[in-house]
Order: structure tokens, then sequence, then C-alpha cells
């Protein structure tokens, strides 16, 4: 510790509550609210989320219809690690913020299987995320 470090207790009790206050607004709302929840197991090797904004069958896509983000009812987007650890939770109306607000850089998914749609999406920076957030 620094000789010239003084604790504000009441500062920093009034920043502590900050995140307090957003967690139990966010456990109340577990109730009533619809989540969309996503396991990206590339956004540790690539540094990007893939948000799906459209999808297709055809080729050409000539079919395409919004999906993913465009068309959720969630009230949440989260962001589900793939080795079971943990999660980023933003807001989807913040997260539709960012995509009016950026060109994120738009991608094409191919078709896999007979039974998965070929999507396009943005890829949206995990930084960019945690920034919106306030991390």
């Amino acid at each position: 510790m620094t000789d010239n470090y003084q604790p504000h207790f009441d500062t920093d009790l009034e920043r502590g509550k900050v995140g307090e206050n957003l967690l139990n607004t966010f456990l109340a709302d577990l109730a009533g609210n619809k989540f969309e929840v996503k396991t990206d197991y590339r956004a540790w090797e690539t540094g990007n989320f893939y948000i799906e904004t459209w999808q297709y069958r055809q080729p050409d896509a000539i079919d395409k219809k919004q999906s993913g983000i465009n068309i959720t009812e969630a009230e949440y987007w989260c962001f589900a690690g793939p080795n079971g650890n943990g999660f980023v939770m933003i807001k989807t109306d913040a997260l539709k913020e960012m995509l009016r607000a950026t060109d994120y850089r738009e991608v094409h998914q191919p078709i896999s299987t007979l039974d998965t749609n070929a999507s396009i999406g943005r890829l949206v920076p995990v930084l960019d995320v945690l920034r919106k957030i306030g991390l």
C-alpha cells in the first residue's frame, strides 16, 4: 500500500452499489424476461462474437430471411463460455445499438448439413462488448 492512499468508504460503497443494483435487477428480471444464449466456441481464438443476422438455404441466398438478432424477442443476449465456467451478458437493445452504430465485418457461415441453414452475421469484437457494458 502506498503512503498517499486515502480510502473513501462512502465513494467505494456508492460505486459498489452500481454492480449490486445491476445484479438485483437482473435476478428480478429472470422470471419475466427472455434470454438469447449463444455458445461461441471460437470467440477465444478470434476475439469476436458472431452475431447472426440472416439465414438462407439457396447457394445464391435468394431465399435470405432475417434471423438471429434481427428477430429475437429476448431482452438479454448471453455469450456462454464453452467450458461452462461463465458468460458475458448484455441487454439486447445495447447490442443492437452497437450493430447500428458500427460497420462490423459481415461474414457468411456455409451450410454444414441438410438440416442446417447457412447464415450471415457480423463479427463483433469481444472487447467492444466488454466496453459497452463498462468493463
